[in-house]
């Protein structure tokens, strides 16, 4: 239940995200480290692909502090990490998901940085895809 309220939290804390999110049931999930030069460059990829394809964004730091264009994260507990990365001692970063808000389901879109491109070729294909679709249910 901690996930949970983190992640209710999150969308309080980011009123105008979680506005969008009520009219679509996806959201992008990016995960960073704030000291990752690859984060610092995929973080705007994420902002426009956000904007694109009109899905919030919610920003998690697995060490604290933000990044910009996500300069007040939402702090990555060990649950999350969990939830998200399981079995995985160390996690490769930047990490990019795409979360079904109502189900709380999610499938991996990018590990590592990826070109905008192909980023985007992922999300198309994961929104269109029935079987994806099916399992964030």
């Amino acid at each position: 239940m901690p996930f949970l309220r983190t992640l209710v939290l999150a969308f309080l804390i980011h009123a105008t995200t979680a506005h969008a999110a009520m009219q679509n049931q996806y959201a992008l999930v990016f995960f960073f480290e704030s000291t990752c030069p690859y984060c610092h460059k995929t973080a705007p990829k994420i902002t426009r692909l956000g904007e694109r394809f009109q899905l919030p964004v919610y920003a998690f730091s697995v060490d604290g502090p933000g990044i910009p264009g996500f300069e007040v994260p939402i702090p990555v507990t060990p649950e999350i990490g969990k939830t998200f990365f399981p079995g995985q001692r160390k996690t490769v970063m930047p990490a990019t998901f795409l979360m079904n808000v109502n189900s709380r389901k999610f499938s991996r879109l990018s590990i590592g940085d990826v070109p905008e491109s192909t980023l985007a070729h992922s999300i198309q294909n994961a929104l269109n895809d029935p079987r994806v679709q099916e399992a964030l249910q």
